[in-house]
């Protein structure tokens, strides 16, 4: 015989006890509005890892590679990426936007994405600027620079930079600016929210270091390398989304500059011949973020942050929400 508890209703049935909760996809937005920063993380590693590891693991022959792309210049980092991008980040991305803002707070982030306002000499801080530092400390550091064929070069790194931004930093920005850390600057301002971002930014590239060949050591350095890689590159995208009055296009488009600056196939690697230029790369990044930081330091305050919200918001005519302060890390 059912026993009446003190909790119970006499008149309800206790099959209906929680009938009046709301429904499930419904406390599931509720919690993302709260805590859209371990919603968007969840999200990003439950679903990230998991698929980054089908070509890394392809590619170890643990696993049927005969469905990853053969296609030149797709290898097991870009299919990777590429997976990381669509299945997890952007789908975290949109889904935290919409949870906590709704519709209208999808149009300002797509209105982010491809908006270029920015003048000539912000173009040329953006396309130009890092690979000329980068090319300057390299020679500088004693690589020497090869006799190369301009044109063929230019065509070859213009695409190689397209093919990058539409297929992966447009997207993965659009995540990590335009979400996690514009957020994080709400609450802890630009140089804190910049140092935040970076730590699941570095964690979430430290899959691509299983590719090849691997030890314990090498992860582990490349975590530390990461870490400090990654914080430096945040803070330097984060002066860029300000200088930009918050162009997700445009920082996207650094980020594939930094890229095409540092990588092996890059355009560094092919004007240069010696060691120096990993190192060049840094130091251009650091001296770059000082001197933009410093000609634009007047755009760089938390009231910043919110002067920029307020305009967005002026053009969709919705407040953008705001999560509690308390819970700008939850």
């Amino acid at each position: 015989m059912y026993t009446l508890e003190k909790h119970d209703h006499p008149l309800v049935d206790p099959q209906d006890r929680h009938a009046d909760r709301p429904p499930r996809p419904a406390r599931v937005r509720a919690w993302t509005t709260r805590h859209p920063i371990s919603a968007f993380l969840l999200i990003a590693f439950t679903i990230g890892y998991p698929v980054m590891a089908l070509p890394i693991l392809a590619g170890h022959g643990v696993i049927p590679g005969g469905w990853m792309p053969q296609v030149d210049g797709v290898d097991t980092e870009r299919t990777a990426s590429v997976l990381l991008v669509f299945t997890a980040l952007l789908p975290a991305a949109l889904w935290v936007t919409w949870a906590v803002e709704g519709r209208p707070g999808l149009g300002r982030l797509r209105r982010r994405m491809f908006a270029w306002r920015i003048g000539v000499g912000w173009t040329i801080l953006v396309l130009a600027a890092l690979p000329a530092l980068t090319l300057l400390f390299a020679v500088c550091l004693g690589d020497d620079l090869r006799s190369v064929d301009v044109a063929p070069l230019v065509v070859a790194q213009v695409l190689g930079l397209l093919v990058n931004l539409l297929l992966i930093n447009l997207w993965e920005e659009t995540a990590w600016s335009g979400v996690v850390q514009t957020r994080l600057e709400r609450r802890f301002g630009l140089v804190r929210a910049a140092l935040l971002t970076a730590v699941p930014f570095a964690l979430v590239h430290l899959p691509l270091h299983f590719i090849g060949d691997f030890t314990i050591a090498s992860v582990t350095g490349a975590l530390v390398t990461l870490l400090l890689v990654c914080a430096v590159v945040r803070l330097m995208l984060g002066v860029y989304l300000r200088g930009t009055r918050d162009s997700i296009l445009a920082v996207a488009v650094l980020h594939s500059v930094f890229n095409r600056s540092n990588n092996d196939e890059g355009v560094i690697a092919a004007l240069v011949e010696g060691d120096g230029r990993k190192l060049a790369g840094l130091l251009a990044v650091i001296v770059l973020t000082a001197a933009v930081a410093l000609a634009t330091r007047r755009r760089l305050g938390r009231d910043d942050r919110q002067e920029l919200d307020t305009v967005e918001t002026g053009a969709s005519h919705t407040p953008v929400l705001q999560h509690s302060p308390g819970k700008a890390l939850s």
